[in-house]
């Protein structure tokens, strides 16, 4: 399926004279690995789940982008922090279809006024930034609506 969507999007891009990125991805979980060996994917359909012992994904994580680009050879990967608001609508597509960013630290947020008409500013945490992903509102939340993907 990803294949002919991916030849629909060539052609439309190629219609349309834009040219289109292509894009590997190296999810690496051992930080002591050698570094400079990287195994070439199988196949160019991969879908995974990845989880630790306790069936939550791993706190050291790498994600590696490899943008096809031969007119710069001299930046053959991009890595991306696992505290960087890129990586949740790139390992959880299907929960940010739109790619809207995900936590970041010393993101601020402007508290409501209080009883003295006072605002203040203060850092969102990771778990107030989960509680307000998956609070139940009256539109559609493809976090809520994820079923085994959210546990």
């Amino acid at each position: 399926m990803l294949r002919e969507i991916e030849a629909q999007a060539l052609e439309e891009a190629y219609a349309a004279g834009e040219g289109t990125p292509v894009v590997n991805m190296v999810f690496r979980r051992d930080r002591r690995s050698d570094k400079r060996r990287y195994n070439a994917p199988k196949c160019n359909e991969i879908a995974m789940i990845f989880v630790n012992n306790d069936g939550e994904p791993p706190f050291d994580r790498d994600f590696r982008v490899y943008p096809v680009n031969p007119e710069n050879p001299h930046m053959p990967f991009i890595n991306i922090n696992i505290l960087s608001p890129n990586l949740d609508p790139i390992a959880y597509s299907l929960l940010f279809p739109y790619g809207e960013p995900g936590y970041q630290p010393n993101w601020s947020c402007e508290a409501y006024e209080g009883a003295q008409s006072n605002s203040r500013r203060f850092n969102v945490t990771m778990l107030q930034y989960i509680s307000a992903l998956t609070a139940i509102r009256d539109e559609f939340n493809p976090v809520i609506s994820g079923g085994n993907l959210t546990q």
